[in-house]
């Protein structure tokens, strides 16, 4: 894996080597999903990870939080280091403590996370550690208060007292990173966190996040479809294909300079604002069978 300059100087936050998820595709059959996956994140730096839907991104971000499915038939093998600690067969109890106190996370459907018979308020509140407030209502409160303003949300009171049916898209998706970030997480994993939104929704949204990921210093992991969102919001990019991470390095040397096809691909499929009438690029079946090889091979 390419190191980012000064690595030496800057502890790891996240290591993760090896890494592979088998997921069951029938009653005795299965996919091996993500294939010997290793990255690294270290503090305070923000890597994108980039491919098209079934590359393998989502899979890994969820094997890397501990949220794939607790099921025999999910596999996980290889290493995934948190601060030094070990996770990969560390038990649920474990993986709760590390989500609850050192990693936020941001998902693209808000609704699927929110909690819609609870008030706004309280779900940011649950993300308060108790020991930062010493059990104070009212410290909770201003804490609620204070995180969701950070959030890009105007009206604080009001939002912490609504139902999560009763704001906006775009306003949810804040909800979720007041949450993520009312921890005072080490690392925050936005998983395609505004593919749901209109663009000039997804536009503030983002913003918001980048201006409080850097605020906060917080080390983030964005996962994305999206080339231009990761442009401008990462440090380093890892780029996936059938489950393998095919390129890396920083932003700018993989999207100014791609070396390997596929990256080169997915480039050209980035339709332009300032010439719409051409057309739409997609991969050729050829270069998809040149992959798929390469893949297996690699395997």
């Amino acid at each position: 894996m390419i190191e980012p300059e000064n690595a030496s100087a800057t502890p790891a936050l996240l290591e993760v080597a090896g890494l592979q998820v088998f997921l069951p595709t029938g009653q005795d059959s299965e996919i091996e999903a993500v294939r010997h996956v290793g990255l690294v994140v270290r503090d305070g730096e923000r890597i994108g990870i980039v491919g098209e839907s079934g590359s393998g991104k989502s899979v890994t971000g969820r094997a890397i939080s501990g949220l794939l499915p607790t099921s025999p038939k999910v596999r996980v093998n290889g290493s995934i280091r948190f601060a030094g600690r070990e996770m990969v067969g560390a038990p649920s109890s474990e993986w709760d403590a590390i989500r609850r106190e050192r990693v936020g996370m941001i998902f693209q459907d808000p609704l699927t996370f929110l909690n819609p018979t609870m008030r706004i308020g309280r779900q940011v509140a649950e993300s308060i550690p108790s020991a930062r407030v010493d059990g104070d209502k009212r410290a909770r409160l201003a804490e609620v208060h204070r995180f969701l303003s950070r959030a890009g949300l105007e009206n604080a009171e009001q939002v912490a007292n609504s139902f999560p049916h009763e704001l906006s898209g775009g306003m949810r998706q804040r909800v979720l990173i007041a949450i993520a970030i009312a921890k005072l997480p080490a690392l925050i994993l936005a998983d395609e966190p505004t593919t749901a939104l209109d663009a000039t929704v997804q536009q503030r949204v983002l913003r918001t996040l980048d201006e409080t990921v850097a605020e906060m210093r917080t080390a983030m992991i964005l996962i994305s479809h999206d080339l231009a969102v990761v442009a401008g919001m990462t440090d380093r990019v890892y780029v996936m294909y059938g489950g393998r991470i095919v390129e890396e390095g920083t932003t700018e040397q993989v999207l100014e300079d791609p070396q390997h096809p596929y990256t080169q691909a997915l480039l050209r499929s980035v339709h332009s604002i300032t010439e719409p009438d051409t057309p739409l690029y997609s991969i050729p079946a050829s270069l998809r069978r040149e992959l798929n090889s390469e893949v297996d091979r690699a395997s």
